[in-house]
């Protein structure tokens, strides 16, 4: 994918990535990691809505969550709209990146690193859940780059990493993450995400979203240890509680759960390797990358 970008704003190289933040004549301001748009101004509601609230909504009341992947700060802001949230702990691996965000998205964090139930951590999320208690969390969510090879993330997608995940979890607890593009050319990802998470968890769904950055159809994997209801009773009291979103309501969680016909039968399709360690970890490798 090539980008125009009429102005760049922050371009440096951080111990662990290529970070650029940019004008965009198409969307706006944007994140780039890598050379990967990460979100844009025009559109990033259509990811950070549906990484939160869904998992939020479907859980009913979650108090403890782990960010992994602060980031832009954006996944915080949509936790904060929930008055039940008693605390977050937000990690990124990344200082350099938060302290860009900070300053040239506001739009994206509103504050949320400062608000007094947001702790703040600058540690690769390994090290945060190897220092957890058992149970420590209600929710964990992971906004972590794509498994990329030599990417800062590519160790966080296999048996080993999910183990601590659900050691730390609540029984009840329930875990979201950024589980990569829906390519109905190429489903080997995908496949490969789902046979690892289903070989930890006990239970899992995916949600689908559309962002026009992305030019692509992105996935969300939600998985817990035991069985979530996908639409509560009450689901559309819960939503109407909350105020400001721009995308999500409950025609948008329906929809955000249907995946297509050919797509449930691609990925039902044999083809997913579960990925349990540093010898195998390199399957994820997206080829090419978004």
């Amino acid at each position: 994918m090539i980008y125009e970008l009429d102005e760049i704003i922050v371009d440096v190289e951080t111990p662990y990535q290529r970070l650029i933040i940019a004008e965009t004549p198409a969307y706006g301001r944007a994140l780039f990691l890598d050379g990967l748009i990460q979100s844009s101004e025009a559109d990033e509601c259509l990811w950070h809505e549906p990484l939160i609230h869904p998992a939020v909504l479907i859980h009913g009341n979650p108090k403890r969550v782990l960010v992994g992947g602060a980031g832009e700060g954006a996944s915080c802001r949509e936790l904060l709209r929930h008055p039940g949230i008693e605390s977050i702990v937000a990690v990124d691996l990344d200082p350099a990146v938060v302290d860009a965000c900070r300053e040239h998205l506001p739009t994206w964090h509103r504050g949320s690193f400062d608000d007094p139930r947001v702790e703040l951590r600058f540690e690769d999320v390994q090290q945060t859940l190897a220092q957890a208690a058992d149970g420590s969390f209600d929710m964990i969510v992971l906004d972590i780059t794509d498994p990329v090879d030599e990417g800062p993330s590519v160790d966080l997608f296999t048996v080993r990493f999910f183990t601590e995940v659900v050691r730390v979890l609540a029984d009840d607890g329930i875990m979201v993450l950024q589980a990569g593009e829906l390519d109905p050319h190429d489903m080997r990802v995908a496949k490969t995400v789902s046979a690892t998470l289903d070989a930890v968890f006990s239970w899992g769904c995916l949600i689908k979203t559309y962002v026009p950055s992305f030019h692509a159809l992105w996935s969300v994997r939600l998985a817990g240890k035991r069985s979530f209801e996908v639409e509560p009773a009450d689901l559309e009291e819960r939503i109407a509680t909350l105020e400001g979103l721009r995308m999500y309501d409950l025609a948008g969680h329906r929809a955000l759960l249907h995946i297509p016909k050919f797509l449930r039968e691609q990925l039902a399709e044999p083809g997913g390797k579960i990925v349990s360690g540093e010898t195998d970890q390199r399957l994820l490798a997206f080829q090419g990358g978004s």
